[in-house]
């Protein structure tokens, strides 16, 4: 399924995409491929295809994620997307 995370952020742009794509390659069995769209300086548009939301809950919810988020003040929205016309 289609997934898109809206988040905004207090951390530096080059923090957050560093700790994104250190999770996204620990839990690359969760999904086929994702990408990012920076919106300012602190905010970022995650797109993923999430064939795992399990192990992607996991990643998400786990103890150093939570802090993480917490100390870098991030706040997600999350939507699924579905394909037009299909």
């Amino acid at each position: 399924m289609h997934y898109e995370v809206v988040s905004a952020f207090t951390c530096s742009w080059d923090n957050m995409i560093a700790w994104l794509e250190a999770n996204m390659a620990s839990a690359s069995d969760a999904h086929t491929g994702w990408t990012v769209a920076k919106e300012g300086e602190n905010g970022i548009i995650f797109m993923a295809n999430i064939v795992d939301f399990e192990a992607l809950g996991g990643l998400m919810m786990n103890e150093d994620q939570v802090q993480w988020d917490k100390d870098n003040g991030v706040e997600y929205a999350a939507y699924t997307m579905q394909p037009m016309g299909a």
